[in-house]
């Protein structure tokens, strides 16, 4: 009996101790507010040796927008990982321009090399390279580092041109002395980043990328294009419209894939992945006519307090340039994931597919639904999604 008990005991301890600590496959900074590195940004900063070459992390993930791109950072002491929705792989994620940022506010602080400092940089690396586009080419020890470090792009185990290019950029400046707070450093200033030569370190650590995106955050007021992970980007009413050229294009094709979206009364609701059909489950289109299909998001954003609403397909209409209305067909019922009579608590969302039988010569311009309050009136609403202004890429 004191045997089996013991050989228990040894299992328990045994998995206990090679059990791997939860902390290490999410590194967080301990402060005032828990700042973490999560999900797909934590893959990417893991896969890319990021302790190293980015370093810690200085606030948590947040979401940004463009008039015509949407995207989540997080920045870290060296660089600003962006996870760009619309990009494919492997340029899906990219690195800020943080160089850029920092000459800008510091260029002053910059001045030429003194003949030791060139000779301390080139050691015994005396080549350069010229970078195609670069005003500037990568000297010494600085051109070993660029040639040396990148991200990881492929599967390939030795570094490309391409992959440096990813994590450094192109030199904005020359190797220069950087004088600051009365200390002297031989730097050169990337797109990227800022690589520093400390001919005091061993020869493995004499080059390395400086904490230059945490001296840009030190001085930087909060940006007001921040949104919080909870919210929806809502359209801008302000936001211009496509350029014509690409209005024209609806009538042929969707230019690009992304969400159109709006927001109202506490309802979310994005359409996406637009595509003209001749055919659709072997259901015949009448002559020059076509079919067109998207998916729909709705969400419930309401307080729980609040009412829920109903909305079925026959509530959505697609409206073209001219005006005119297009109901949703009963094609709609041979779709995988159909919009059918749906009621929407507060919390609750639905996504389903939506196909339309419009003209020809029919260009898309709104999506508008229609939804039914479950309140005390039944009231009811509508809401517009405008396809003409630049899409949310998701």
């Amino acid at each position: 009996m004191w045997h089996r008990i013991l050989i228990v005991i040894i299992c328990i301890t045994y998995c206990c101790n090679t059990a791997t600590p939860s902390h290490a496959a999410t590194p967080c900074v301990p402060s005032d507010v828990q700042i973490c590195v999560n999900g797909d940004i934590q893959k990417f900063w893991q896969a890319n040796n990021g302790a190293q070459l980015f370093g810690l992390p200085i606030d948590n993930e947040s979401a940004h927008r463009y008039i015509h791109e949407a995207y989540h950072i997080q920045n870290f002491e060296r660089a600003r990982i962006e996870y760009r929705f619309g990009q494919r792989k492997p340029y899906n994620f990219q690195l800020g321009l943080i160089g850029v940022e920092w000459l800008t506010r510091y260029q002053s602080e910059l001045s030429p090399l003194l003949p030791s400092d060139e000779a301390s940089l080139q050691g015994t690396h005396a080549s350069c390279v010229a970078l195609s586009n670069a005003q500037y080419t990568v000297c010494g020890a600085f051109r070993t580092f660029y040639q040396s470090h990148g991200l990881q792009l492929d599967s390939l185990a030795f570094i490309t041109a391409a992959e440096s290019l990813a994590l450094l950029g192109l030199p904005l400046t020359p190797a220069m002395r950087w004088n600051r707070n009365g200390q002297q450093y031989i730097v050169q200033i990337f797109e990227r980043a800022r690589l520093e030569y400390h001919p005091e370190n061993s020869l493995s650590d004499r080059v390395m990328l400086g904490r230059i995106n945490a001296e840009i955050r030190e001085n930087t007021p909060a940006q007001q294009t921040v949104v919080t992970m909870n919210e929806s980007f809502l359209v801008d009413t302000q936001v211009p419209l496509l350029p014509q050229a690409i209005l024209n294009g609806f009538g042929y094709r969707m230019p690009v894939d992304g969400y159109w979206e709006q927001s109202k009364q506490g309802i979310y609701v994005a359409t996406s992945t637009f595509r003209y059909q001749s055919t659709f489950y072997n259901t015949p289109i009448a002559e020059k006519h076509r079919f067109v299909s998207m998916a729909i998001l709705v969400k419930n954003q309401r307080a729980s307090t609040e009412s829920g609403v109903y909305y079925d397909y026959r509530y959505i209409n697609l409206i073209d340039t001219l005006g005119r209305r297009y109901a949703g067909t009963t094609t709609v019922m041979h779709i995988a994931t159909p919009i059918l009579g749906t009621t929407l608590n507060p919390g609750q969302f639905y996504s389903g597919q939506m196909i339309f039988d419009i003209p020809e010569d029919a260009i898309p311009a709104q999506i508008e639904c229609n939804f039914a309050n479950l309140d005390t009136d039944q009231s009811r609403f509508q809401q517009s999604i405008e396809l003409r202004v630049w899409p949310i890429i998701p």
